[in-house]
Order: structure tokens, then sequence, then C-alpha cells
């Protein structure tokens, strides 16, 4: 699957809303609703290898927040970035990700 595939994927499990790291918080949308790292969960990730580059690589976590909100965040590279809060707490999380089907 190519990232556009994975998103379609998300979409189609109710996966609708954007989950953007800016100035230490995940927003939602954009502007929307600020999170609490604490208060979400990853749900699934999946990845994708566009070429010999590492920079083309790509993950796509599925992003579920506790009042219900069902997102995605995209992290470019081949190495997710340890300073957004929502991995500190799925690394201590003891829920293992749930598999989607595609």
């Amino acid at each position: 699957m190519n990232l556009a595939e994975l998103q379609e994927n998300a979409i189609r499990h109710g996966f609708s809303h954007q989950f953007v790291y800016e100035d230490g918080v995940l927003r939602c949308d954009g502007g929307g609703p600020v999170y609490d790292p604490a208060d979400l969960k990853i749900v699934h990730s999946n990845s994708v290898d566009a070429g010999t580059d590492p920079g083309d690589d790509a993950t796509l976590y599925m992003i579920e927040a506790r009042d219900g909100t069902k997102g995605m965040m995209i992290c470019v590279g081949t190495h997710i970035n340890r300073d957004i809060p929502v991995f500190h707490v799925f690394s201590q999380n003891e829920h293992k990700p749930a598999l989607l089907a595609t």
C-alpha cells in the first residue's frame, strides 16, 4: 500500500481527523482542540517505504482520543519523533494496538 491508500483505509475505519504536533502539543485538525497525551492512544500504525532514500519512508498512526475523536498523524522518515508526547505515553501503555483489516 502507498501512503494515499493507507489514508483512505484509515478514513474507512473512522479515523477522519488529522492530528498535528506543534509547539509541544497535539492539535486536532489544525486549529481544533488540543489533547493531553494521556488522553490519546495509538490504535494502529502502518509504514510505507517509497524507495531507497530513508527520507521517503513514512508511518501513518491511527490515534483515538478519550472523547472518541479518531484521527491520524503521519510521520515522515525512518524514526518516530520521540519528542512527540503521545509516543511517550504509547510506549508505557500496556494495551497492544488493534489490527485493522484493509
